[in-house]
């Protein structure tokens, strides 16, 4: 494999030992477990396509707890991590929240799972009982499986297509929306 590698001035090929190091957003999906209580799992498969209605696209790992979630009630929280996150991405991205306390883990590295701002419960703008976040994300995007819409089985994901049914700005200390 070869990579392009550009200066001011030159651009050359250089070979590759393994896949390029790409430059993407990583997110986290925030979903909720049959009683209610919510897990998360790092997802990097995702993207806008659409405008209006705003609409994103979704690839799910199919042996994971969040896949079988999303699955069952159509719906998630995807977070946009930030480079304060970089200490969480074995606990939610290398276990698995049927083996690990998720929650704790987060709660130890300093990110302790919050429920959604009050004002926006409370205005309507967001569901009391959706999933808790995890704070200091850059974004939140409150997606819903489109009505009639099924995953779509691409080898060992699911690509889900989902409507943005909210937004929120970063949560965090100094963040808008939390206090």
């Amino acid at each position: 494999m070869w990579w392009l590698v550009t200066t001011a001035a030159l651009a050359v090929l250089v070979p590759l030992d393994g896949p390029p190091v790409l430059n993407s957003p990583v997110y986290s999906l925030a979903t909720l477990n049959d009683d209610g209580s919510t897990n998360m799992q790092i997802l990097t498969y995702a993207t806008p396509i659409g405008i209006a209605p705003r609409t994103w696209a979704l690839s799910l790992y199919r042996p994971t707890r969040t896949h079988a979630n999303f699955a069952s009630r159509r719906s998630g929280v995807l977070q946009l991590l930030t480079e304060e996150h970089v200490g969480l991405m074995h606990v939610l991205g290398g276990q698995s929240g049927a083996d690990v306390d998720k929650a704790a883990a987060c709660a130890q590295a300093g990110f302790g799972w919050v429920d959604a701002p009050e004002q926006c419960v409370t205005d309507g703008t967001w569901p009391a009982d959706g999933p808790q976040l995890l704070p200091g994300c850059a974004a939140y995007l409150r997606l819903v499986q489109e009505d009639g819409d099924r995953l779509r089985a691409f080898g060992e994901h699911e690509m889900a297509v989902c409507r943005v049914e909210g937004m929120l700005e970063g949560l965090g200390e100094g963040r808008a929306g939390f206090d």
